[in-house]
């Protein structure tokens, strides 16, 4: 199965920055009319210059993916823009670097409130129109589900639970046309990377690359992917022989964390 983006209704979150705002341009390279939502309004108005010099247009939705009304708001807004919603992709996301048993119930509170919680009011929003479409749900969790590191614990377990809400939801959606794809970026090079040093000098790609990826494995009507090889490799070997995996990591953590 492949799917054509030209001409088709797209919305994302995280589009202010990183990984939302390449995914944005690579999306309006394949000729798909965008709605952007994020926060910051500045960042979404950088999005939709940006897209603009691609030779693309983009709507920006200024949305809180944390409180129920904002998403409500935004989503239906976009829908309305665009005439309906072929593709939804939950990009956005928060990190926090500390050792689990240094991290407090608190601490998950804000990055499951984004990281999935997020996901989980889009996605609810989203699906209606997505029937009307037979569209695609694209969730963006991570590399760390299948390689994990030390002191990304917090953050690890949120993008756990969005891959399991996204697999026990493909299932769920079977047979009324909405298709469901699961990513996993590797480490990407953004600004969210200075909140993380333990993977600093672990390998990373650009934002450019990942967003290629994500735009490939939709076309490809695909239900999982990942964005790099070398991260699918290291994932294996957690699965076949963890303590494999556990070395291989020690090779990259910056001295104060080994």
């Amino acid at each position: 199965m492949t799917f054509d983006l030209k001409g088709k209704a797209v919305v994302l979150t995280g589009g202010s920055r990183g990984i939302g705002r390449s995914t944005a341009l690579a999306l309006a390279r394949e000729g798909a009319r965008l709605a952007v939502m994020a926060r910051s309004e500045g960042g979404l108005a950088k999005t939709v210059r940006a897209v603009a010099r691609e030779g693309g247009q983009a709507a920006p939705m200024a949305c809180d993916i944390t409180d129920d009304a904002s998403v409500h708001n935004a989503v239906d807004r976009a829908a309305q823009v665009l005439g309906g919603i072929d593709v939804f992709l939950n990009v956005a996301g928060i990190t926090l670097q500390k050792p689990l048993l240094e991290a407090e119930p608190e601490d998950f509170m804000p990055v499951m409130n984004t990281n999935l919680l997020g996901a989980v009011r889009c996605t609810r929003c989203a699906i209606p129109y997505l029937r009307d479409r037979r569209g695609v749900v694209v969730n963006v969790a991570s590399i760390i589900v299948s390689n994990p590191f030390p002191h990304m614990g917090v953050y690890a377990c949120s993008k756990w639970a969005l891959a399991a809400y996204s697999h026990t939801l493909r299932q769920e959606l079977h047979g009324t046309g909405v298709r469901v794809l699961t990513v996993y970026p590797s480490i990407v090079r953004t600004d969210m990377l200075e909140e993380e040093p333990v993977l600093a000098r672990a390998p990373s790609q650009s934002p450019d690359a990942c967003a290629r990826a994500i735009v490939k494995a939709i076309k490809r009507g695909k239900q999982e992917a990942g964005t790099a090889w070398l991260p699918k490799i290291s994932g294996a070997l957690f699965k076949l022989y963890p303590p494999w995996g556990d070395r291989i990591n020690r090779l990259f953590l910056p001295r104060g964390y080994k």
